[in-house]
Order: structure tokens, then C-alpha cells, then sequence
């Protein structure tokens, strides 16, 4: 298995991008009129205007890549597909046991457990980008908004906290492949070689 440029070069993006709006939004403040423009107001404004778009952005490119791949969809989103579904239980089944006993599947050995995994993960970040943008764009002149955007706000803290808990559970595993010797693991950060011909 390779992976192509493409993938490599939007997981780091995608790592600059999630990294910063989770530790930018528990330090960030909503600006406010006739106060002084400190870091914590400029995090916000990059959050939502720079960092909250480009996000978005990334997760939608990485799922219009995939869903022109023949199987790769149903591999990230099997939820929707009869197969998606008996193989996502089948692999399962066949993977769950052996976490606890160090067997896990080898990376380059595509599963479909792994996969919907990662494809939780950018529906994840599809739907916390399109909580905010709905929050973002709604907002009235002066900073209150309506009961659908209240309720909107606290979707998008919700998918925040799901994706703190993802992305320690991303990590984890990553680390643990490491640990069973699985280096393959790694193939996402190897170097990106253009061909400029």
C-alpha cells in the first residue's frame, strides 16, 4: 500500500488545522466593543475566519477525493451500505479481540474498521465546520443571536469534544502500532517527492 501525495499533504494540513482550533478555542474570547484587541481575540478571528474554513475546506476535498474512488466511500461510510456494514462487523469481530492482546492488523493491510474510523473522523470535522459556519454567519450586528444558533453553538462544543476524544484515541492507536513494530504506520509522513516534468 501506498499512500499518494494527495492524502499526505491533507493529513498535515488537516493535523496544522485541528491542532490549532482545539487549543485555540479553550484559550480564545468573542471581541467585544470598546475593549482593547488582545492575543486572545485575534486566536478567535483566526478561528473562525482563517483556520475554521480551511478545515472545513480539507475535510470536504479529502471526501470528494474519496467518493471518486471506486469503494473507497463505502470503506470510510459504510453505515449507508448493506456490504459497508457486514464488512465493517465482520472486521469487527475479527480485530476488537486482539487489541487487548497486541494483535492488531498491520496498516498497510486495509480494514474496514480502520476505515470507518478515519471516516468518522472527517465527518466529524465536516460537522463541526458547517455548526460553526452556521453560527458565524448568522450572528446579528451586535453579538446576539437566535434560539437556532444557540442550539447550533452547542453542536459545534459537542462535535469539539467528540473530536478531542478522536483525536486522542488517533494518537493512541498510532502509538501502539509503533509499539507492536508496525512502521508502516508512518508512511503518511514520509517525505512528499514532486514530479515537476
Amino acid at each position: 500500500m501506498r499512500i499518494n501525495p494527495t492524502t499526505r499533504i491533507l493529513h498535515f494540513l488537516m493535523i496544522i488545522t485541528v491542532i490549532y482550533q482545539l487549543f485555540s478555542g479553550l484559550f480564545m474570547e468573542v471581541p467585544e466593543p470598546g475593549k482593547i484587541v488582545g492575543w486572545s481575540y485575534v486566536m478567535f478571528s483566526w478561528h473562525i475566519i482563517f483556520f475554521g474554513w480551511l478545515g472545513f475546506l480539507l475535510a470536504s476535498i479529502y471526501a470528494a477525493i474519496r467518493l471518486a474512488e471506486p469503494g473507497q466511500w463505502v470503506r470510510l461510510i459504510p453505515w449507508f451500505s448493506k456490504e459497508g456494514r457486514a464488512a465493517f462487523v465482520a472486521s469487527a469481530k475479527e480485530e476488537l479481540p486482539g487489541i487487548f492482546k497486541g494483535q492488531l492488523r498491520r496498516p498497510e493491510n486495509q480494514g474496514a474498521l480502520a476505515g470507518a474510523m478515519h471516516g468518522l473522523g472527517f465527518t466529524l470535522l465536516i460537522m463541526m465546520g458547517m455548526t460553526g459556519a452556521y453560527v458565524m454567519n448568522g450572528v446579528r450586528s451586535d453579538g446576539s443571536m437566535t434560539t437556532d444558533m444557540l442550539l447550533f453553538l452547542d453542536l459545534h462544543s459537542f462535535f469539539g469534544v467528540l473530536i478531542w476524544a478522536f483525536l486522542v484515541l488517533h494518537v493512541s492507536m498510532v502509538i501502539y502500532h509503533l509499539i507492536l513494530g508496525h512502521r508502516h504506520i508512518l508512511d503518511i509522513f514520509e517525505r512528499i517527492h514532486i514530479n515537476w516534468k
